[in-house]
């Protein structure tokens, strides 16, 4: 059975185009209400039907507080 493929590639798009993921640095602040800690946390971003989503997790280092937050941009929007 032959391929339009070159040899070792099934035609699994991130295969063929790389990986729709990379990672970023987000500024965020400490999700507890008493703690003024801000933070540059390491995020992963993710390309999709012309939106970048975003995720990162990090342990606050002043109040000890576990945080998540995702949220999206638009690549395209320069206002």
């Amino acid at each position: 059975m032959s391929s339009n493929y070159p040899p070792g590639v099934s035609g699994f798009e991130p295969q063929i185009a790389g990986s729709n993921e990379s990672e970023s640095v987000q500024e965020l602040d400490c999700g507890n209400d008493t703690c003024d800690a801000c933070y540059e946390v390491p995020s992963i971003e993710e390309y999709s039907h012309g939106e970048v989503t975003w995720t990162a997790e990090w342990v606050c280092n002043k109040c000890g507080e576990q945080n998540s937050r995702e949220g999206w941009y638009d690549p395209n929007d320069n206002s």
